[in-house]
C-alpha cells in the first residue's frame, strides 16, 4: 500500500468569509420555525456580494489525507 500525501488547498479570504456568513446564518435559522424570504434573501446577497468581491490574498490550508480518510468512515457509520 502506498502512503498518502497531504494535499495543499490555497482557500481565497472572500470564500471564507462567505463561509461565515453561511454557518453564523444557518446557526441562527436552525433555532427559529419560519424565516422570512426577505432574511434569506439578505444572506443571499451577503454571500453573493463576497463572492464577487476582488479575491484578496488566500491563506494556505494543508490537509492529511489520513484525517480526512478517517473522518469519512465515521460519518459512514453514523
Amino acid at each position: 500500500m502506498s502512503e498518502t500525501q497531504d494535499v495543499q488547498i490555497v482557500v481565497p479570504e472572500n470564500v471564507k468569509e462567505a463561509l461565515s456568513i453561511v454557518d453564523s446564518s444557518l446557526g441562527s435559522f436552525m433555532q427559529r420555525e419560519l424565516v422570512s424570504a426577505t432574511e434569506v434573501t439578505d444572506v443571499l446577497l451577503d454571500i453573493r456580494s463576497e463572492l464577487i468581491r476582488i479575491e484578496q490574498p488566500s491563506a494556505d490550508l494543508t490537509l492529511d489525507i489520513a484525517d480526512v480518510e478517517s473522518e469519512m468512515e465515521v460519518s459512514a457509520q453514523a
